[in-house]
Protein backbone atom coordinates (compact mmCIF):
# COMPACT_ATOMS: atom_id res chain seq x y z
CA UNK A 1 0.00 0.00 0.00
CA UNK A 2 1.36 3.74 -1.05
CA UNK A 3 2.66 6.24 1.41
CA UNK A 4 -0.10 8.35 2.63
CA UNK A 5 1.16 11.72 4.39
CA UNK A 6 0.60 13.20 7.73
CA UNK A 7 -1.51 15.88 6.90
CA UNK A 8 -3.86 13.14 5.07
CA UNK A 9 -4.11 11.14 7.91
CA UNK A 10 -4.68 13.44 10.13
CA UNK A 11 -7.42 15.34 8.47
CA UNK A 12 -10.21 15.86 11.06
CA UNK A 13 -12.87 13.76 10.34
CA UNK A 14 -15.53 15.22 12.94
CA UNK A 15 -16.21 18.85 14.16
CA UNK A 16 -14.87 18.70 17.47
CA UNK A 17 -11.91 17.88 16.02
CA UNK A 18 -11.17 20.48 13.90
CA UNK A 19 -8.01 23.02 15.91
CA UNK A 20 -8.27 26.47 15.80
CA UNK A 21 -11.88 26.87 14.20
CA UNK A 22 -14.30 26.48 16.89
CA UNK A 23 -16.50 29.83 15.99
CA UNK A 24 -16.82 27.93 12.52
CA UNK A 25 -17.58 24.27 13.66
CA UNK A 26 -19.93 25.24 16.58
CA UNK A 27 -22.19 27.38 14.68
CA UNK A 28 -22.32 24.57 11.63
CA UNK A 29 -23.25 22.04 14.32
CA UNK A 30 -25.79 24.10 15.85
CA UNK A 31 -27.49 25.16 12.50
CA UNK A 32 -28.01 21.27 11.61
CA UNK A 33 -29.16 20.65 14.91
CA UNK A 34 -31.81 23.28 14.53
CA UNK A 35 -32.90 22.47 11.09
CA UNK A 36 -31.57 25.75 9.97
CA UNK A 37 -29.57 24.39 7.25
CA UNK A 38 -28.99 27.35 4.40
CA UNK A 39 -28.67 26.99 0.59
CA UNK A 40 -25.25 28.41 0.02
CA UNK A 41 -21.76 29.33 2.37
CA UNK A 42 -18.31 30.75 1.43
CA UNK A 43 -15.52 30.09 3.52
CA UNK A 44 -12.87 32.22 3.45
CA UNK A 45 -9.14 32.09 5.08
CA UNK A 46 -5.64 31.49 4.62
CA UNK A 47 -4.26 28.48 3.31
CA UNK A 48 -4.17 25.21 5.15
CA UNK A 49 -6.22 26.05 8.07
CA UNK A 50 -9.46 23.72 7.55
CA UNK A 51 -11.75 25.35 4.76
CA UNK A 52 -12.08 22.28 2.26
CA UNK A 53 -11.96 19.91 5.66
CA UNK A 54 -15.22 21.66 6.91
CA UNK A 55 -16.99 21.95 4.05
CA UNK A 56 -16.09 17.86 3.49
CA UNK A 57 -17.36 17.17 7.52
CA UNK A 58 -20.32 19.51 6.81
CA UNK A 59 -21.56 17.51 3.77
CA UNK A 60 -21.15 14.27 5.78
CA UNK A 61 -23.14 15.32 8.35
CA UNK A 62 -26.16 16.26 6.36
CA UNK A 63 -25.92 13.27 3.94
CA UNK A 64 -24.77 10.77 6.86
CA UNK A 65 -27.54 7.57 7.00
CA UNK A 66 -28.19 9.06 10.82
CA UNK A 67 -28.48 12.45 9.43
CA UNK A 68 -28.76 15.33 9.26
CA UNK A 69 -26.45 15.02 12.44
CA UNK A 70 -23.82 17.55 14.13
CA UNK A 71 -21.41 14.04 14.74
CA UNK A 72 -21.78 11.56 11.36
CA UNK A 73 -20.96 8.38 11.75
CA UNK A 74 -18.02 7.83 9.18
CA UNK A 75 -19.52 4.45 8.92
CA UNK A 76 -22.16 4.17 6.13
CA UNK A 77 -21.77 4.47 2.11
CA UNK A 78 -22.74 8.07 2.55
CA UNK A 79 -19.79 9.24 4.85
CA UNK A 80 -16.87 6.68 3.56
CA UNK A 81 -17.80 7.52 -0.23
CA UNK A 82 -17.58 11.29 0.93
CA UNK A 83 -14.25 10.19 2.88
CA UNK A 84 -12.57 8.69 -0.02
CA UNK A 85 -13.64 11.71 -2.66
CA UNK A 86 -15.57 9.22 -4.62
CA UNK A 87 -19.44 10.40 -3.55
CA UNK A 88 -21.67 10.67 -6.12
CA UNK A 89 -23.81 13.68 -4.56
CA UNK A 90 -21.01 15.69 -3.05
CA UNK A 91 -18.78 17.19 -6.39
CA UNK A 92 -15.79 19.00 -5.64
CA UNK A 93 -14.54 21.36 -8.17
CA UNK A 94 -11.49 23.41 -8.73
CA UNK A 95 -12.44 26.86 -9.02
CA UNK A 96 -8.82 27.23 -10.96
CA UNK A 97 -9.61 24.74 -14.25
CA UNK A 98 -13.16 24.93 -13.91
CA UNK A 99 -13.46 28.71 -14.49
CA UNK A 100 -15.99 29.22 -17.21
CA UNK A 101 -19.15 30.17 -18.43
CA UNK A 102 -19.38 26.33 -19.91
CA UNK A 103 -18.72 24.72 -16.97
CA UNK A 104 -21.00 26.81 -14.85
CA UNK A 105 -24.01 25.67 -17.66
CA UNK A 106 -23.49 22.71 -16.75
CA UNK A 107 -23.53 22.25 -13.11
CA UNK A 108 -27.06 24.61 -13.82
CA UNK A 109 -28.03 21.24 -15.64
CA UNK A 110 -26.68 18.68 -13.08
CA UNK A 111 -28.05 20.61 -10.65
CA UNK A 112 -31.80 19.57 -10.70
CA UNK A 113 -31.09 15.71 -10.27
CA UNK A 114 -31.80 14.44 -6.91
CA UNK A 115 -29.02 12.52 -4.48
CA UNK A 116 -28.48 8.93 -4.90
CA UNK A 117 -27.52 8.34 -1.26
CA UNK A 118 -27.68 10.91 1.21
CA UNK A 119 -30.63 13.96 1.22
CA UNK A 120 -28.63 16.78 -0.48
CA UNK A 121 -26.54 17.01 -3.71
CA UNK A 122 -23.76 19.41 -2.49
CA UNK A 123 -21.33 21.38 -4.85
CA UNK A 124 -18.11 22.26 -3.26
CA UNK A 125 -16.01 25.27 -5.12
CA UNK A 126 -12.82 25.51 -4.06
CA UNK A 127 -10.86 29.02 -5.17
CA UNK A 128 -13.81 30.50 -6.37
CA UNK A 129 -12.52 33.83 -6.83
CA UNK A 130 -11.10 32.27 -9.84
CA UNK A 131 -14.02 32.20 -11.62
CA UNK A 132 -14.79 34.50 -14.81
CA UNK A 133 -17.35 37.12 -14.27
CA UNK A 134 -19.54 35.84 -17.09
CA UNK A 135 -19.57 32.36 -14.85
CA UNK A 136 -20.60 34.49 -11.82
CA UNK A 137 -23.72 36.01 -13.40
CA UNK A 138 -24.28 32.64 -14.84
CA UNK A 139 -24.51 31.32 -11.04
CA UNK A 140 -26.46 34.06 -9.79
CA UNK A 141 -30.12 33.29 -9.90
CA UNK A 142 -29.20 29.10 -8.76
CA UNK A 143 -27.71 30.65 -6.17
CA UNK A 144 -31.01 32.63 -5.15
CA UNK A 145 -33.56 30.05 -6.09
CA UNK A 146 -31.62 26.73 -5.96
CA UNK A 147 -33.86 23.21 -5.69
CA UNK A 148 -34.19 22.04 -2.03
CA UNK A 149 -32.01 19.24 -2.48
CA UNK A 150 -29.35 21.35 -3.36
CA UNK A 151 -26.21 23.19 -1.40
CA UNK A 152 -23.48 25.13 -2.57
CA UNK A 153 -20.19 25.63 -0.41
CA UNK A 154 -17.57 27.69 -1.82
CA UNK A 155 -14.17 28.39 -0.51
CA UNK A 156 -11.18 31.00 -1.35
CA UNK A 157 -8.10 32.53 0.07
CA UNK A 158 -9.19 35.69 -1.71
CA UNK A 159 -12.82 36.78 -0.45
CA UNK A 160 -12.12 40.57 -1.98
CA UNK A 161 -12.22 38.75 -5.49
CA UNK A 162 -15.72 37.66 -5.19
CA UNK A 163 -18.62 39.94 -6.47
CA UNK A 164 -20.52 41.30 -3.93
CA UNK A 165 -23.71 39.85 -5.71
CA UNK A 166 -22.85 36.20 -4.78
CA UNK A 167 -21.42 36.77 -1.08
CA UNK A 168 -25.30 38.41 -0.62
CA UNK A 169 -26.45 35.06 -0.99
CA UNK A 170 -24.26 33.26 1.16
CA UNK A 171 -23.73 32.76 4.69
CA UNK A 172 -19.94 34.01 5.17
CA UNK A 173 -17.55 32.30 7.95
CA UNK A 174 -13.71 33.85 8.04
CA UNK A 175 -11.47 30.84 9.42
CA UNK A 176 -8.47 32.54 11.49
CA UNK A 177 -4.58 31.31 11.30
CA UNK A 178 -4.01 28.86 13.60
CA UNK A 179 -2.10 30.05 16.57
CA UNK A 180 1.71 29.23 17.44
CA UNK A 181 1.15 26.87 20.41
CA UNK A 182 -1.99 25.37 19.23
CA UNK A 183 0.01 24.50 16.20
CA UNK A 184 2.79 23.29 18.76
CA UNK A 185 0.55 21.22 20.72
CA UNK A 186 -1.00 19.60 17.77
CA UNK A 187 2.50 18.24 16.54
CA UNK A 188 3.33 17.27 20.00
CA UNK A 189 0.06 15.13 19.88
CA UNK A 190 1.27 13.71 16.60
CA UNK A 191 4.59 12.87 17.62
CA UNK A 192 3.65 11.67 20.56
CA UNK A 193 1.03 9.28 18.70
CA UNK A 194 3.52 8.40 15.72
CA UNK A 195 6.57 7.53 18.39
CA UNK A 196 8.27 9.73 16.92
CA UNK A 197 11.53 12.03 19.67
CA UNK A 198 11.16 15.96 18.96
CA UNK A 199 13.16 18.78 20.71
CA UNK A 200 10.87 21.97 21.78
CA UNK A 201 12.96 24.25 19.78
CA UNK A 202 12.45 22.14 16.54
CA UNK A 203 8.60 21.76 17.03
CA UNK A 204 8.83 25.88 17.64
CA UNK A 205 11.20 26.43 14.31
CA UNK A 206 8.11 23.90 12.25
CA UNK A 207 5.33 25.86 13.82
CA UNK A 208 6.94 29.67 12.57
CA UNK A 209 7.67 28.09 9.26
CA UNK A 210 3.89 27.00 8.56
CA UNK A 211 2.63 30.69 8.93
CA UNK A 212 -0.57 29.74 11.25
CA UNK A 213 -1.41 26.62 8.39
CA UNK A 214 -1.78 23.43 10.21
CA UNK A 215 -1.63 21.41 6.59
CA UNK A 216 1.76 23.40 6.40
CA UNK A 217 3.11 22.28 9.23
CA UNK A 218 2.31 18.81 9.19
CA UNK A 219 3.56 18.68 5.75
CA UNK A 220 7.04 19.91 7.15
CA UNK A 221 6.93 17.77 9.96
CA UNK A 222 6.30 14.61 7.41
CA UNK A 223 9.48 16.23 5.60
CA UNK A 224 11.49 16.28 8.89
CA UNK A 225 10.66 13.09 9.63
CA UNK A 226 12.02 11.84 6.32
CA UNK A 227 15.63 13.81 7.00
CA UNK A 228 16.13 12.65 10.39
CA UNK A 229 14.43 9.92 11.21
CA UNK A 230 12.37 9.02 14.90
CA UNK A 231 14.17 11.84 16.47
CA UNK A 232 14.12 15.46 15.50
CA UNK A 233 16.70 18.12 16.93
CA UNK A 234 16.84 21.88 16.03
CA UNK A 235 19.81 21.20 13.91
CA UNK A 236 17.94 18.60 11.67
CA UNK A 237 15.32 21.50 11.02
CA UNK A 238 17.78 24.22 10.99
CA UNK A 239 19.58 22.11 8.03
CA UNK A 240 16.87 20.79 6.24
CA UNK A 241 15.00 24.23 6.22
CA UNK A 242 17.98 26.16 6.24
CA UNK A 243 16.41 27.84 10.11
CA UNK A 244 18.97 30.58 11.71
CA UNK A 245 20.15 29.67 15.18
CA UNK A 246 18.90 32.29 17.82
CA UNK A 247 22.22 32.05 18.94
CA UNK A 248 23.47 33.91 16.00
CA UNK A 249 20.93 37.35 16.75
CA UNK A 250 22.10 36.86 20.57
CA UNK A 251 25.70 37.63 19.75
CA UNK A 252 24.68 40.39 16.87
CA UNK A 253 22.35 42.05 20.08
CA UNK A 254 25.71 41.68 22.51
CA UNK A 255 28.28 43.74 20.17
CA UNK A 256 25.58 46.08 19.68
CA UNK A 257 25.20 46.58 23.13
CA UNK A 258 29.10 46.63 23.65
CA UNK A 259 29.61 48.55 20.48
CA UNK A 260 31.61 45.89 19.54
CA UNK A 261 32.02 46.69 15.98
CA UNK A 262 35.09 45.33 14.98
CA UNK A 263 33.50 41.54 16.52
CA UNK A 264 29.84 42.76 14.26
CA UNK A 265 32.22 42.90 11.57
CA UNK A 266 33.61 39.37 11.53
CA UNK A 267 30.22 38.45 12.75
CA UNK A 268 28.59 39.26 9.51
CA UNK A 269 31.55 38.45 7.01
CA UNK A 270 30.88 34.40 9.18
CA UNK A 271 26.74 34.94 8.58
CA UNK A 272 27.75 35.92 4.81
CA UNK A 273 30.46 32.96 4.48
CA UNK A 274 27.63 30.22 5.94
CA UNK A 275 25.00 31.39 2.71
CA UNK A 276 21.80 31.83 5.05
CA UNK A 277 19.12 33.83 3.02
CA UNK A 278 20.12 37.58 3.99
CA UNK A 279 16.37 38.49 4.07
CA UNK A 280 15.41 35.63 6.19
CA UNK A 281 18.28 37.21 8.83
CA UNK A 282 17.09 40.45 8.89
CA UNK A 283 13.43 38.99 9.77
CA UNK A 284 15.31 37.41 12.23
CA UNK A 285 17.14 40.35 13.52
CA UNK A 286 13.71 42.33 13.50
CA UNK A 287 11.54 39.32 15.82
CA UNK A 288 14.97 39.30 17.81
CA UNK A 289 14.82 42.98 18.52
CA UNK A 290 10.80 42.91 18.74
CA UNK A 291 10.91 40.39 21.30
CA UNK A 292 13.80 42.35 23.54
CA UNK A 293 11.51 45.31 23.07
CA UNK A 294 8.26 43.58 24.20
CA UNK A 295 10.09 42.24 26.91
CA UNK A 296 11.49 45.61 28.07
CA UNK A 297 8.50 47.38 28.20
CA UNK A 298 6.11 44.38 29.50
CA UNK A 299 8.92 43.24 32.40
CA UNK A 300 7.95 39.88 30.89
CA UNK A 301 8.26 37.41 28.70
CA UNK A 302 4.59 35.87 28.19
CA UNK A 303 4.01 37.76 24.79
CA UNK A 304 7.33 36.59 22.98
CA UNK A 305 7.46 33.25 21.20
CA UNK A 306 10.20 31.18 21.79
CA UNK A 307 11.38 28.10 23.77
CA UNK A 308 11.93 27.87 27.13
CA UNK A 309 15.71 28.11 26.90
CA UNK A 310 15.69 31.50 25.43
CA UNK A 311 13.44 33.01 28.11
CA UNK A 312 15.91 33.73 30.77
CA UNK A 313 18.07 34.90 28.18
CA UNK A 314 15.97 37.66 27.04
CA UNK A 315 14.94 39.09 30.16
CA UNK A 316 18.94 39.21 31.33
CA UNK A 317 19.27 41.20 27.85
CA UNK A 318 16.34 43.21 27.82
CA UNK A 319 17.53 45.01 30.94
CA UNK A 320 20.74 46.50 28.82
CA UNK A 321 18.20 47.99 26.39
CA UNK A 322 16.87 51.59 26.10
CA UNK A 323 13.34 51.51 24.42
CA UNK A 324 13.71 54.32 22.11
CA UNK A 325 16.95 53.26 20.65
CA UNK A 326 15.41 49.38 20.47
CA UNK A 327 12.96 51.58 18.33
CA UNK A 328 15.53 52.79 16.16
CA UNK A 329 17.24 49.53 15.62
CA UNK A 330 13.94 48.29 14.02
CA UNK A 331 13.77 51.21 12.00
CA UNK A 332 16.96 50.56 10.62
CA UNK A 333 16.59 46.91 10.69
CA UNK A 334 13.34 47.41 8.33
CA UNK A 335 15.28 49.58 6.12
CA UNK A 336 17.92 47.51 6.07
CA UNK A 337 15.47 44.94 4.47
CA UNK A 338 14.52 47.06 2.07
CA UNK A 339 17.55 48.50 0.68
CA UNK A 340 18.88 44.65 0.54
CA UNK A 341 16.06 43.73 -2.02
CA UNK A 342 16.75 46.27 -4.19
CA UNK A 343 20.48 46.57 -4.32
CA UNK A 344 22.67 45.48 -6.59
CA UNK A 345 24.81 44.52 -3.96
CA UNK A 346 23.06 43.47 -0.96
CA UNK A 347 25.72 41.67 1.38
CA UNK A 348 26.97 45.35 1.49
CA UNK A 349 24.01 46.76 2.61
CA UNK A 350 23.30 44.14 5.36
CA UNK A 351 26.75 45.23 6.67
CA UNK A 352 26.50 48.76 6.56
CA UNK A 353 23.19 48.02 8.42
CA UNK A 354 24.60 46.40 10.89
CA UNK A 355 27.62 48.78 11.25
CA UNK A 356 24.56 51.55 12.00
CA UNK A 357 23.42 49.96 14.48
CA UNK A 358 26.53 49.94 16.61
CA UNK A 359 27.54 53.62 15.31
CA UNK A 360 24.31 55.02 16.53
CA UNK A 361 24.41 56.73 19.30
CA UNK A 362 22.47 55.84 22.26
CA UNK A 363 19.90 57.65 24.34
CA UNK A 364 21.21 57.89 27.55
CA UNK A 365 24.51 59.04 25.97
CA UNK A 366 22.29 62.08 24.31
CA UNK A 367 20.27 62.80 27.19
CA UNK A 368 23.64 62.94 29.52
CA UNK A 369 24.69 65.90 26.55
CA UNK A 370 21.80 67.97 26.79
CA UNK A 371 21.64 67.90 30.26
CA UNK A 372 25.24 69.33 30.46
CA UNK A 373 24.21 71.68 28.11
CA UNK A 374 21.39 72.36 30.18
CA UNK A 375 23.56 73.03 32.96
CA UNK A 376 26.39 75.06 31.59
CA UNK A 377 23.51 77.25 30.20
CA UNK A 378 22.15 78.17 33.77
CA UNK A 379 25.70 78.41 35.11
CA UNK A 380 26.23 81.14 32.11
CA UNK A 381 23.16 83.00 33.36
CA UNK A 382 24.10 86.34 36.03
CA UNK A 383 23.30 85.29 39.37
CA UNK A 384 20.94 87.52 41.13
CA UNK A 385 21.30 88.21 44.93
CA UNK A 386 18.48 85.90 46.77
CA UNK A 387 17.70 89.11 48.96
CA UNK A 388 16.87 90.92 46.10
CA UNK A 389 14.61 88.66 44.53
CA UNK A 390 11.34 90.24 45.59
CA UNK A 391 12.15 93.92 45.03
CA UNK A 392 13.36 92.90 41.14
CA UNK A 393 10.45 91.39 39.81
CA UNK A 394 8.46 94.25 41.61
CA UNK A 395 6.70 96.57 39.04
CA UNK A 396 6.48 99.43 41.55
CA UNK A 397 9.11 101.55 42.58
CA UNK A 398 9.60 102.09 46.26
CA UNK A 399 7.43 104.01 48.67
CA UNK A 400 9.28 107.66 48.95
CA UNK A 401 10.30 108.46 52.26
CA UNK A 402 11.28 111.93 53.63
CA UNK A 403 14.17 110.46 56.03
CA UNK A 404 16.20 108.32 53.14
CA UNK A 405 19.38 109.64 51.96
CA UNK A 406 20.48 111.32 49.14
CA UNK A 407 21.27 109.41 46.09
CA UNK A 408 24.30 110.22 44.04
CA UNK A 409 25.96 109.13 41.05
CA UNK A 410 28.24 106.94 42.57
CA UNK A 411 26.03 104.60 44.29
CA UNK A 412 24.40 104.10 40.85
CA UNK A 413 27.63 103.08 39.15
CA UNK A 414 28.36 101.13 42.14
CA UNK A 415 24.58 99.38 41.78
CA UNK A 416 24.68 99.00 38.10
CA UNK A 417 25.82 95.56 38.04
CA UNK A 418 22.71 94.84 40.08
CA UNK A 419 20.95 96.85 37.63
CA UNK A 420 21.72 94.67 34.71
CA UNK A 421 21.69 91.55 36.38
CA UNK A 422 17.84 92.07 37.30
CA UNK A 423 17.22 93.74 33.76
CA UNK A 424 18.75 90.19 32.41
CA UNK A 425 15.92 88.54 34.21
CA UNK A 426 13.36 90.56 33.13
CA UNK A 427 14.51 91.60 29.41
CA UNK A 428 17.91 90.27 28.43
CA UNK A 429 18.29 91.61 24.80
CA UNK A 430 17.72 95.04 26.94
CA UNK A 431 20.25 94.11 29.42
CA UNK A 432 23.04 93.47 26.86
CA UNK A 433 22.47 96.67 25.40
CA UNK A 434 22.33 98.21 28.15
CA UNK A 435 25.97 96.76 28.81
CA UNK A 436 27.94 99.70 27.06
CA UNK A 437 25.90 102.13 28.51
CA UNK A 438 28.08 105.23 30.11
CA UNK A 439 26.62 107.16 33.37
CA UNK A 440 27.19 110.96 32.74
CA UNK A 441 25.39 112.33 35.83
CA UNK A 442 22.71 112.38 38.55
CA UNK A 443 20.54 115.82 39.14
CA UNK A 444 17.68 115.51 41.41
CA UNK A 445 15.47 112.31 40.33
CA UNK A 446 16.86 112.38 36.80
CA UNK A 447 19.89 110.16 35.36
CA UNK A 448 21.61 110.99 32.22
CA UNK A 449 23.30 108.31 30.12
CA UNK A 450 24.98 107.82 27.10
CA UNK A 451 24.56 104.76 25.16
CA UNK A 452 27.62 104.29 22.70
CA UNK A 453 28.02 102.25 19.90
CA UNK A 454 24.50 102.10 19.72
CA UNK A 455 22.19 101.63 16.01
CA UNK A 456 18.93 102.58 15.30
CA UNK A 457 17.41 98.96 15.80
CA UNK A 458 19.07 98.74 19.67
CA UNK A 459 17.59 102.95 20.00
CA UNK A 460 14.32 101.83 19.08
CA UNK A 461 14.51 98.87 22.01
CA UNK A 462 16.22 100.92 24.62
CA UNK A 463 12.98 103.97 23.83
CA UNK A 464 10.36 101.71 23.73
CA UNK A 465 11.42 99.67 27.46
CA UNK A 466 12.17 102.93 29.00
CA UNK A 467 9.52 102.96 31.70
CA UNK A 468 11.29 99.22 32.28
CA UNK A 469 14.59 100.35 32.95
CA UNK A 470 13.21 103.16 35.13
CA UNK A 471 11.30 100.62 37.60
CA UNK A 472 14.36 98.48 37.92
CA UNK A 473 16.89 101.04 38.19
CA UNK A 474 14.18 102.18 41.47
CA UNK A 475 13.88 98.92 42.36
CA UNK A 476 17.78 98.41 42.93
CA UNK A 477 18.46 102.10 44.87
CA UNK A 478 15.39 102.67 46.43
CA UNK A 479 14.97 106.01 44.86
CA UNK A 480 12.43 107.08 42.46
CA UNK A 481 14.30 107.85 39.67
CA UNK A 482 13.82 108.83 35.50
CA UNK A 483 16.46 108.50 32.64
CA UNK A 484 17.56 110.87 30.04
CA UNK A 485 19.30 108.98 27.26
CA UNK A 486 21.28 110.02 24.55
CA UNK A 487 23.18 107.48 21.78
CA UNK A 488 26.29 107.74 20.26
CA UNK A 489 25.67 105.40 16.50
CA UNK A 490 27.74 103.29 15.07
CA UNK A 491 26.88 101.99 11.61
CA UNK A 492 24.90 98.67 11.23
CA UNK A 493 27.44 96.77 9.51
CA UNK A 494 30.12 97.16 12.44
CA UNK A 495 27.48 96.86 14.91
CA UNK A 496 27.23 92.98 13.24
CA UNK A 497 30.48 92.20 13.23
CA UNK A 498 31.26 93.11 16.54
CA UNK A 499 28.17 91.11 17.68
CA UNK A 500 29.01 87.67 15.37
CA UNK A 501 32.40 87.49 16.80
CA UNK A 502 31.39 87.78 20.31
CA UNK A 503 28.30 85.26 19.82
CA UNK A 504 31.41 82.88 18.21
CA UNK A 505 33.96 83.57 21.20
CA UNK A 506 31.28 83.08 23.70
CA UNK A 507 30.61 79.44 22.11
CA UNK A 508 33.89 78.44 21.37
CA UNK A 509 34.31 78.41 25.10
CA UNK A 510 31.13 76.93 25.84
CA UNK A 511 32.16 74.08 24.10
CA UNK A 512 35.68 73.72 25.40
CA UNK A 513 33.90 73.71 28.22
CA UNK A 514 31.66 70.68 27.64
CA UNK A 515 34.51 68.71 26.28
CA UNK A 516 37.13 69.09 28.99
CA UNK A 517 34.67 67.42 31.90
CA UNK A 518 34.00 64.48 30.28
CA UNK A 519 35.69 62.63 27.51
CA UNK A 520 32.50 60.53 26.26
CA UNK A 521 31.00 63.44 25.41
CA UNK A 522 34.20 65.00 23.95
CA UNK A 523 34.41 61.79 21.57
CA UNK A 524 31.01 61.87 20.60
CA UNK A 525 31.30 65.76 19.83
CA UNK A 526 34.01 64.97 17.69
CA UNK A 527 32.13 61.64 15.86
CA UNK A 528 29.50 63.54 15.23
CA UNK A 529 30.60 67.07 14.45
CA UNK A 530 28.53 68.60 17.17
CA UNK A 531 28.17 72.27 17.31
CA UNK A 532 26.53 75.02 19.33
CA UNK A 533 23.32 76.54 17.71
Amino acid sequence: MSYVVIARRWRPQQFDEIIGQEHVSKTLSNAIANNRIAHSYIFTGPRGIGKTTTARIFAKALNCEKGPTPTPCNECPSCTAITKGNSLDVLEIDGASNRGIDEIRNLRENIRYTPSLGKYRIYIIDEVHMLTKEAFNALLKTLEEPPSHALFIFATTEIHRVPATILSRCQRFDFKRIPLKIIMEHLKHICETEKIEIEEDAMLQIAKKADGSMRDSQSILDQIISYSGDKITFDHVAQALGVISQDIFFQVSEHVKNGGLKELIILSKEILASGYDLNEILLGLEEHFRNILITRTMESTELIDVSENYLERYKQIAQSFNENDLIIYLQILSETANAVKMSRQPHLKFELGLIKLVKMPSSLQIENILEKLELLKKKAQPSIVAENTQEVYSSAPPASNTNQPVLTVEQVKNNWEKIIGALNAKKPSLSAILEQVEIVKLEKDILSLLLKKCNSFQQNIVDSQKKIIEEVISAVVKNKIKIEIKYEQVSSEETNKNSAQKSKNDKSKIMEKIRSEDQLTAKIIDELDLQLI
